[in-house]
């Protein structure tokens, strides 16, 4: 049986190995393996949508709340956007509140410069194209919009590949994965759809080189607006 941390282990060295594959200097053998990934997945996702929703009709809403407890199965699920929704906090007409005595002050923190490292060169990411990079272990994605550069974070939210492997017609990104569009501009779904946005980092250009606050990118990003 596959322990939780084994599952992660897993999910890790799948990573590793897309990583590979996205490196491989043979055009065809990496479209071959994302289509190959792809496949896979329509499978996956064929299957295990039927399977909640037979479990659904057949009124065992409850065994498939019981079952998503279960850290793996509940990974699987958010994957293919099947989870069920949290129970909500409180029951309809009761009040839910944190008591006085257990709220305590944040503790002051000093205000440090954020240490800004070059990930690339303005003339490697020319207008209407894009390129992934890394920032202390971070994969990046480089978007150039009409000359603008964009920075958000290279991995689609439920997926394992890269958005560097997808499509980019400025300024929308598509994920090879699951072609979920998403604008680089302020990391928002551009495809009509709900769910989560990408993370937009900040970055700056300076005699050409462009660079990412090292602290910022490192912390989790939600969508919001792009800084200079």
């Amino acid at each position: 049986r596959l322990t939780e941390e084994a599952f992660h282990a897993v999910g890790r060295h799948l990573d590793e190995l897309v990583r590979e594959f996205e490196a491989l200097p043979l055009p065809q053998v990496r479209e071959q393996v994302f289509d190959l990934l792809q496949t896979v997945d329509a499978l996956h996702r064929a299957g295990l949508t039927r399977l909640t929703e037979i479990l659904r009709r057949q009124g065992a809403e409850a065994a498939l709340e019981r079952a998503a407890e279960d850290p793996i199965v509940r990974t699987l699920l958010v994957l293919y956007d099947l989870a069920p929704e949290p129970p909500p906090v409180a029951a309809p007409g009761t009040t839910s509140f944190i008591p006085l005595d257990r709220i305590g002050r944040a503790p002051v923190r000093a205000v440090r410069r954020p240490v800004l490292a070059e990930v690339a060169r303005v003339e490697e990411v020319p207008p209407g194209t894009m390129k992934g990079v890394e920032v202390e272990g971070i994969p990046v994605l480089l978007a150039n919009v009409a000359g603008t550069v964009y920075a958000v974070r290279n991995v689609c939210p439920g997926s394992v590949v890269p958005l560097s492997l997808g499509s980019f017609t400025p300024p929308v990104v598509v994920c090879p994965w699951h072609n979920e569009a998403f604008d680089v501009r302020t990391g928002k779904r551009a495809d009509g759809e709900e769910g989560p946005g990408l993370g937009v980092l900040p970055l700056a250009i300076e005699e050409g080189a462009i660079k990412l606050a090292v602290a910022i990118a490192a912390m989790p990003a939600g969508p919001g607006p792009r800084q200079r």
